[in-house]
């Protein structure tokens, strides 16, 4: 129980180094992607610009055909 008491301080010390130095490492790395993050964005926001094309190409045709099909 004796030694408990002076390894007590030296211990909070070192608990609260040690929590600082874990968020300042979370803090970091939080906003950064990966490479491989990076190339699969591309990959989807280009995929999703063809289906929104796809999807203007469709609504045109629905507007010659059939005039009031947004109302249905």
């Amino acid at each position: 129980m004796g030694i408990l008491i002076p390894l007590a301080p030296f211990i909070m010390v070192l608990g609260i180094v040690w929590v600082s130095a874990h968020y300042k490492h979370l803090n970091k790395t939080a906003g950064t992607i990966t490479d491989d993050q990076a190339t699969e964005l591309t990959q989807m926001s280009k995929i999703a610009d063809i289906l929104d094309q796809r999807v203007a190409v469709l609504e045109r045709i629905l507007d010659d055909e059939v005039p009031d099909w947004r109302e249905k």
